[in-house]
């Protein structure tokens, strides 16, 4: 009787005796067969074509055990492990590949991570795939890609958060270059791009950097946009067909008819970075313990509340982002003088939508200086035990969950305005600007600027460092080894609290010089132009919060970018010649 139950699965010409309960126990597919009208029902030898030998080697043993240790395996392996886990309808290991496939993934391994959860219907995980990739490019690498269906879907994408297009454009000519791809595939690259948001001078780039392939029907469609944007003519279709004469007299028909199918299918990008600020509750009495919540900015909605970071009385905390979906809480003290710190590290992901706790114990500190570069969070400075101001600092990996001290920096300071810039931390001190720098064995602080005012709030942008103060409404800027001294670039109209960087400009968050305090205003600051003035973007004039400008603030993205994109036309006929 108990060897009738033994049936012969035969895959790949080897068989795998197995237990007909103990699949059915595990495995829908298995169940359906052996308890519906199949043939395989009274047959004690089953052919399956789908799964692979070693796939069913390993999910036999699962079955047997219970067990699996998945961390053993390549990524390769486990995505033919996926791949028949899916088939087969095994539910809990579905579950633990996807977890395992989610934990190991990296920029290496992205493509072929995504590729995996598509090809195992893990429709969360491909999800959470598409977001790292996109939100990663820059730090993307193009060995990373690995076919030009895979980089047209990657940089024609509408969440591709480039700073700008000249920044794709060089990623996908990077591309072409290290795999030799011809010229023809610059069109693609072309038609990945939003060309709305290019300018001359970044056509002027794109035509330097193509200078190899001048010869090239890529080439003389980019001369023909730097004319168009010379001449101030815009990329619209309508643009196009009306200067048609003068197109085709400066250059060819096939790059008149070139160019207007480019504009036609133009991209569109989506992507956007929200504001993410603390605040105070005005209305409540400062002897009552609240909570305390971070909101968020839009121009037409303004402020709405978002996130309850603490339960309690916690004074002195941090906020910073880590990469663009992860919100840091970090340091504070549950009430003044109480000695009881907040030690641990949480973190908050804008699309799992879900509260991480670290359950580290971090030394006592409140009003610290805050960055991240990587995954290594800098604290810096503030208030320790004791009310005693704090010199030292330290790197936490906050993969790894683990700490280690860093040089002090020169000047003992609360609450220094710490950003990274190009990868690399900065934080002032009572008179200096200072830059961290590791070099392994040893690391130090180096002096970068002299400032005037110790600056509240640091800002990269761009090329740049914007720095402020919040009781002036000057903004100062620097470039860290050019410059000697801070530059006055322009004011404000009214005291910065904080600053966001949204990629394409910056946020501040003001406070009234004079008036009734609760007076709140946002204002723009683009930087096109020398000695341009912030633009009020938003103001509102009984406002019942105020920012909480010591605890930082941050830009983060709040949805989860679609993993099917439309592709247009244009790119879809250029891309039959790689099928």
């Amino acid at each position: 009787m108990e060897n009738a139950k033994i049936v012969s699965l035969i895959i790949d010409g080897q068989v795998f005796k197995a237990n007909r309960d103990t699949l059915c126990e595990h495995s829908d597919y298995f169940r359906a067969m052996f308890s519906g009208n199949y043939l395989e029902q009274e047959q004690q030898e089953i052919v399956i074509d789908v799964v692979d030998a070693w796939s069913m080697q390993i999910i036999i043993r699962y079955m047997e055990i219970g067990l699996i240790d998945l961390a053993e395996h390549s990524v390769s392996e486990i995505g033919d492990l996926a791949f028949a886990a899916n088939f087969l309808q095994i539910t809990e290991l579905m579950k633990q590949i996807e977890y395992c496939l989610d934990l190991q993934l990296t920029l290496a391994n992205w493509a072929k991570t995504i590729a995996i959860a598509e090809g195992a219907s893990y429709i969360k995980l491909e999800q959470l795939c598409t977001a790292f990739g996109l939100f990663n490019f820059h730090h993307m690498k193009p060995e990373y890609i690995p076919s030009m269906h895979r980089l047209c879907w990657y940089l024609s994408h509408p969440y591709l958060p480039a700073n700008n297009e000249l920044d794709a454009f060089k990623f996908g000519l990077q591309w072409i270059t290290n795999t030799e791809t011809g010229a023809d595939a610059l069109l693609i690259i072309l038609g990945c791009l939003d060309l709305k948001r290019l300018n001359g001078e970044e056509l002027q780039e794109i035509n330097l950097l193509i200078k190899d392939y001048v010869n090239s029907l890529a080439a003389k469609v980019v001369d023909c946009l730097l004319y168009l944007a010379n001449n101030e003519i815009p990329f619209s279709t309508s643009e196009i067909i009306k200067n048609k004469t003068i197109i085709t007299e400066n250059f060819t028909e096939r790059v008149y008819r070139e160019v207007l199918n480019l504009v036609r299918n133009c991209v569109h990008r989506e992507f956007h970075l929200t504001p993410v600020v603390p605040v105070w509750m005005l209305k409540e009495s400062k002897f009552k313990v609240v909570p305390h919540n971070v909101y968020t900015f839009n121009e037409s909605t303004g402020f709405e509340s978002y996130l309850e970071v603490a339960d309690k009385n916690l004074w002195g905390w941090n906020i910073v982002a880590w990469g663009m979906n992860k919100l840091v809480v970090v340091c504070g003290e549950h009430g003044r003088g109480t000695g009881i710190f907040m030690k641990d590290v949480r973190v908050y992901d804008t699309l799992r939508k879900e509260w991480t706790w670290h359950g580290v114990q971090l030394p006592n500190r409140r009003h610290g200086g805050v960055a991240i570069v990587g995954d290594t969070l800098y604290l810096v400075g503030g208030v320790g035990g004791f009310r005693v101001i704090i010199g030292g600092g330290l790197a936490y990996d906050l993969k790894q969950r683990t700490y280690r001290k860093i040089s002090k920096l020169p000047d003992t300071i609360q609450s220094p305005a710490m950003c990274v810039h190009n990868n690399m931390v900065y934080a002032n001190g009572q008179n200096e600007i200072f830059r961290y720098e590791d070099y392994g064995d040893t690391d130090r602080w180096v002096k970068m600027v002299p400032t005037e005012i110790r600056p509240s709030c640091m800002t990269s942008y761009r090329n740049y460092i914007y720095c402020t103060h919040s009781f002036f409404s000057h903004l100062y800027r620097f470039r860290p080894d050019v410059d000697v001294k801070l530059e006055l670039v322009t004011d404000f109209a009214n005291p910065p609290a904080t600053i966001c960087n949204l990629g394409n400009k910056l946020l501040a968050f003001t406070r009234p010089m004079c008036g009734p305090l609760e007076t709140m205003s946002v204002e723009e600051y683009v930087g096109n132009s020398r000695n341009e003035k912030p633009k009020v973007v938003w103001t509102q004039p009984e406002a019942n919060i105020k920012i909480n400008e010591i605890t930082g603030s941050c830009a983060l993205v709040m949805s989860m970018p679609p993993v099917k994109t439309e592709m247009s036309q244009y790119l879809m006929d250029y891309l039959k010649r790689y099928d």
